[in-house]
């Protein structure tokens, strides 16, 4: 700054603090992390945990920790300009929640945001979809839980996003999605063919990567189950609904999800086809 524009330092603190937050990145809102084979692991139960049984005699629940997901990795250049600059940067890094690590590769801090469940997205792609199914399943044959009976409860995220090409080259791949992950309530459906900051190719992505679903748009249908009417509506598209990105795929799907939700009791769940942004 002090390079390109030598009087900054003159200007009314008002201005400079502006201009610092101007280059700040923007809110973290709707980020995506990726899966990674080690998330689910025995947890023992104690009395204060709602699901304890006195009687039990083990007392185990296997659980996805969420903790174990690779954390975004956040770039805050204004961090390290000067004092001034990095008393702003250092009030955003805590309001988003960023943790300052030191990458012994790098030989610098980073800053890393852990997976909120609460309001974050797992991404799943087609390569690993079966794993995704499996792990759970697999990790109850692990030595340490062999001939012993333990609860699954739902994983704590309710918000799943897997590539378009999962359904195109298997329509029913979500027949199987209520096994273990019966808390989900929204899955996006990420569509692929984009440029100009929006990702092309899935499988060059890298799991630390700040990737955010753009979910603004307005004329982008929803397909939304309905309790009541014990069926799927589409809902949100002014046009001929079939025109839709995966219209056909997603009638299909819905057969084999209806009983899936019926029998789960699901009162809300959704299936948006979005894209991607790179931040």
């Amino acid at each position: 700054m002090a390079t390109t524009f030598p009087l900054f330092q003159r200007l009314p603190t008002e201005l400079r603090l502006q201009v610092w937050s101007e280059t700040l990145p923007k809110r973290i809102q709707n980020p995506l992390y990726f899966y990674t084979k080690r998330c689910w692991e025995p947890r023992h139960l104690t009395e204060a945990d709602s699901d304890y049984d006195p009687d039990a005699e083990h007392n185990i629940n296997l659980e996805f920790c969420h903790e174990h997901l690779d954390p975004l990795e956040v770039e805050v250049p204004l961090f390290f300009v000067n004092h001034e600059a990095h008393s702003l940067a250092l009030e955003w890094i805590r309001r988003q929640g960023l943790k300052l690590c030191f990458n012994q590769e790098k030989q610098s801090l980073v800053f890393l945001r852990p997976f909120h469940p609460e309001s974050d997205t797992l991404y799943v792609s087609e390569e690993k979809w079966t794993e995704f199914h499996c792990d759970p399943v697999d990790r109850l044959f692990g030595v340490d839980l062999e001939d012993i009976s333990v609860g699954s409860p739902a994983p704590a995220f309710t918000r799943l996003a897997v590539p378009d090409e999962l359904l195109l080259k298997d329509p029913d791949a979500f027949s199987e999605l209520f096994e273990n992950y019966y808390g989900f309530d929204e899955i996006f459906i990420i569509l692929r063919g984009q440029s100009n900051g929006y990702w092309y190719d899935i499988k060059d992505i890298q799991p630390q990567e700040w990737w955010e679903l753009d979910t603004v748009d307005a004329q982008r249908p929803s397909f939304r189950w309905n309790l009541g009417t014990k069926s799927f509506q589409w809902t949100g598209y002014d046009g001929d609904i079939r025109d839709c990105p995966l219209y056909d795929v997603l009638q299909h799907a819905s057969s084999e999800l209806t009983s899936k939700l019926l029998y789960v009791g699901k009162e809300r769940f959704e299936i948006r086809p979005v894209f991607v942004i790179r931040k």
